[in-house]
């Protein structure tokens, strides 16, 4: 696939039925968390978009834009499949 790596990996954990989505997190900066940086699971993945995502967290829709997204990690494996700092 072409363009975004980071959106065409989170439209595969959306999309993929064989891609096992709750298996990975996904980190991104959040000011105001500890360490202004939060996570989500990819189980709760709801929506891509062009400059961003949207993740239902306990029924609270929220908005992330990928220039916010730091890692995405299989928790099971530990496999890095998305590094800001690497890509």
């Amino acid at each position: 696939m072409r363009g975004n790596p980071l959106r065409n990996l989170l439209i595969r954990m959306l999309m993929d039925p064989n891609f096992r989505a709750g298996d990975y997190t996904i980190s991104y900066t959040s000011r105001g968390s500890e360490g202004d940086r939060d996570e989500v699971r990819g189980s709760e993945l709801v929506k891509v978009y062009l400059r961003g995502f949207e993740v239902n967290r306990s029924g609270k829709i929220t908005y992330i834009p990928f220039h916010r997204v730091l890692e995405v990690k299989n928790e099971v494996t530990g496999e890095v499949l998305y590094n800001r700092r690497k890509s």
